[in-house]
């Protein structure tokens, strides 16, 4: 298997791919492996600037970019309908966006819940029912992978973030869930449970968890954004990961252990 060509004829939408973390690294990762990469942001320049970049590295992949909020299904059927009517059906998505406000259950703004449900859950849930609609009539098998945190195992506790927690084991169970009638289908569906990674947005907003959860780290170091992206591209992989569904799957250097 040659990386370079592992997903030649693949195409990989990945939300919230323009940022600092995680989702640019997967978008990098993904068009390195020659999928046409499809990055999505809610933010409009860094959408261009990322998807500029990716062409100039990677111009085999051909990267698209669509200015995206993640949590509106208006918005994702009209980029799905431009994806479907000039670059195809996407069978890699990867849903990586998603919001975090700390704060004490008794205290969290209406507002606020909507929205972290709109963001990671609504969306996440809409969008793999959209793609795993167009991989069924199409007779097609394809990978999606949600991105989740440790959060919804130890329920937010260490970084003050319930409702965080609460709607990423919102996702974990949804991954399971859609794993069930994309099964038959060919349409594998698994998460990535993710530590603190060391150069994400939220580290850089909240240097002290860095330091506060080091010693938690079994192998002595924060995960970082690239080692996401591996783990993605894995589980992205039908030759690699073909028997590989429902899966949740923890990089986090050992700072969580089920069961432990």
């Amino acid at each position: 298997m040659d990386s370079a060509t592992e997903f030649t004829g693949h195409i990989a939408l990945v939300t919230a791919a323009a940022g600092m973390g995680v989702g640019q690294a997967v978008a990098r990762r993904l068009a390195a492996g020659g999928a046409h990469v499809v990055v999505t942001d809610v933010h409009a320049t860094r959408t261009w600037e990322v998807t500029s970049r990716l062409n100039q590295e990677f111009p085999a992949s051909g990267a698209t970019g669509f200015v995206l909020d993640a949590g509106d299904p208006a918005q994702i059927d009209a980029v799905l309908d431009e994806i479907r009517g000039h670059i195809g059906t996407v069978d890699i998505l990867v849903n990586n966006a998603a919001v975090n406000w700390a704060g004490p259950v008794w205290d969290y703004p209406l507002d606020k819940w909507r929205r972290t449900l709109d963001v990671n859950v609504t969306g996440p849930w809409y969008l793999a029912r959209q793609v795993m609609g167009d991989l069924r009539r199409a007779g097609r098998g394809g990978a999606i992978i949600n991105i989740s945190s440790g959060a919804a195992e130890e329920g937010g506790r260490f970084g003050g973030e319930p409702v965080y927690a609460i709607t990423k084991g919102a996702m974990q169970t949804m991954t399971r869930a859609l794993a069930v009638d994309g099964g038959p289908h060919g349409i594998r569906v698994n998460s990535v449970s993710v530590g603190v990674v060391a150069d994400s947005k939220f580290i850089r907003d909240h240097p002290d968890q860095n330091v506060r959860w080091l010693p938690q780290v079994v192998l002595g170091r924060h995960v970082l954004a690239r080692d996401v992206a591996e783990a993605v591209a894995f589980l992205a992989s039908a030759e690699r990961a073909g028997m590989i569904t429902g899966d949740i799957l923890s990089v986090n250097g050992g700072s969580m252990m089920r069961g432990a």
